[in-house]
């Protein structure tokens, strides 16, 4: 993954707001988040329909620009950033994982998966290993040169994966990546992100599902724009710690559709 000078958290938000609206009707949908995520987590961000954690994610990953307070990525405030630097630092630091895999029709997996190497100029050589060794993690070798079309959902999924990884990015976003998919193929591509936060990458995950939030090592909360509360899972089982992430989000307010 990439480095992270001076042990600092790879995430870092800090009083950040998001209001939309004019004066006489205004939305908090992030009303003074204050969080870290450091180097190697796999947080889950949950929420009830409008708490905000899309808005979130959003930010964080640069697609939408906070109101006020302060971003950094590794040190960098990426509020800060403008156009060029801005889409250099996307490109170089974030990796993405949709709910859509969001793969190009008109690529194989091993193209869709090499592209970002590619638009970095990295040798002809140094792709064709990245993506041999991404696609032997996520167990994806078998589908390399078929097309888009010509996979499952989950497999579609776990290249969209390979493609957010294959960079070393410092974050991985990962916006309701098992909401397209059946139970089967949710609960691999959870068990591929849990094998690729073992080998060290940094993995942010928004999701409705208590399911899915009970593969991360901690859950976060948010209602009202807020931090609400949160639970680490420590050395539980995953079925124990998804009781409480259940129990949690009940008391909560419940889950369901994300239309923040």
């Amino acid at each position: 993954m990439a480095s992270n000078p001076q042990n600092q958290p790879v995430l870092r938000l800090e009083a950040v707001e998001k209001y939309y609206g004019g004066s006489d009707n205004v939305t908090r949908a992030l009303d003074g988040v204050s969080l870290a995520v450091g180097s190697g987590e796999f947080v889950a961000v949950m929420g009830p329909s409008g708490s905000g954690k899309t808005t979130l994610l959003n930010c964080v990953s640069t697609i939408d620009r906070p109101t006020a307070g302060n971003i950094y990525v590794d040190g960098v405030d990426v509020t800060t950033l403008r156009h060029a630097d801005l889409a250099r630092f996307r490109r170089e630091r974030l990796g993405f994982i949709f709910q859509d895999s969001n793969l190009l029709d008109t690529l194989t997996a091993r193209e869709n998966i090499a592209l970002a190497l590619t638009i970095n100029r990295v040798s002809p050589r140094e792709i064709s290993i990245r993506v041999a060794d991404v696609a032997r993690r996520l167990q994806i070798e078998e589908v390399l040169d078929k097309m888009p079309h010509e996979m499952s959902g989950g497999q579609r999924q776990r290249v969209a994966a390979a493609r957010a990884i294959v960079c070393d990015p410092s974050l991985v976003l990962a916006d309701e990546p098992t909401g397209a998919l059946d139970s089967k193929n949710s609960r691999r591509l959870l068990e591929s992100l849990t094998g690729l936060n073992a080998t060290g990458a940094t993995i942010i995950m928004v999701t409705h599902d208590s399911f899915a939030a009970s593969y991360a090592g901690r859950v976060v909360f948010i209602k009202d724009g807020r931090v609400w509360s949160e639970l680490s899972r420590g050395s539980k089982t995953r079925c124990r710690f998804f009781d409480e992430v259940m129990d949690t989000v009940s008391f909560l307010g419940g889950e369901g559709p994300d239309a923040d």
